[in-house]
């Protein structure tokens, strides 16, 4: 039997054809969060045509987030859409990877290796069920971070379950937590000099300041850009409130009798 190389060609040319164009929902590709740098699978021309209307969003992630501490994240698409999968990573302000990513069922990880960001996507797509599809993994905080923040990602393709790439859209969200250093178990912090204590009660958002040696002080509270939020007088035995702080870490310059100190407290 001859070799036909022109309808080899043929046969391997209709093949490639057929995979380009029909999606593979499992373990997408990486990069496709719309972080920075980075597109979306629909921006990419992979998926479009689609109008499907609804939502992509995370929980188990609180606004502050405490170094080192693991978290139980649950990816949520609530849309009227067919089927859906997912892709999410977390960056600092200088648009670095940051924590860890540890699987949980039907999910994956993936590396952009020219970047080092680490991605949790599907492994396997899921249909929605009322409305909605969800995925449940790990993200430890890291130790550290540009800007003391870390953003998170997270884009849900809204499929038509068709086969085809046509039909389909992306829903694209972020959320931006704080990092925050681990405290004590109890609800307050104290701080101690010769001349001043310093009590945070996070439940009340007040800093009570207590002046062993003077009667009367200042307190001014910084951001971490050194920008100054607010500041007061203090007598002996003061409650300063900090309801009106947004979510942060923030530094309290106290002041009295000629003596300067700082400590640093998150609201």
């Amino acid at each position: 039997m001859k070799n036909h190389p022109l309808l080899v060609s043929v046969l391997l040319f209709c093949a490639w054809a057929l995979l380009s164009n029909t999606r593979n929902p499992n373990n997408p590709p990486v990069s496709r969060t719309g972080a920075p740098g980075e597109t979306t699978c629909q921006t990419t021309g992979c998926h479009s045509g689609g109008t499907f209307e609804g939502v992509v969003s995370i929980s188990g992630v609180p606004d502050t987030v405490v170094m080192n501490q693991n978290y139980t994240v649950t990816l949520t698409n609530t849309s009227n859409a067919v089927r859906a999968g997912f892709q999410l990573t977390c960056l600092d302000s200088l648009n670095t990877y940051k924590g860890t990513l540890t699987n949980g069922t039907g999910t994956s990880i993936g590396t952009n290796n020219s970047n080092g960001r680490k991605y949790i996507r599907q492994s396997s797509p899921k249909l929605l069920n009322s409305g909605s599809a969800s995925w449940t993994f790990t993200w430890k905080a890291p130790a550290s971070a540009a800007g003391n923040t870390c953003k998170f990602y997270f884009v849900s393709l809204c499929a038509n379950n068709n086969g085809e790439k046509e039909g389909d859209n992306a829903l694209a969200s972020t959320k931006t937590v704080v990092l925050a250093q681990p405290t004590s178990s109890v609800d307050h912090i104290e701080e101690a000099r010769s001349w001043v204590t310093v009590q945070h009660f996070s439940p009340s958002n007040t800093l009570n300041v207590r002046l062993l040696n003077a009667n009367k002080g200042q307190i001014a509270v910084f951001d971490l850009n050194g920008r100054l939020m607010m500041e007061s007088a203090l007598t002996s035995d003061s409650q300063v409130s900090t309801a009106e702080l947004t979510a942060g870490i923030y530094v309290a310059r106290i002041r009295a009798a000629g003596r300067t100190t700082t400590y640093k407290f998150v609201r």
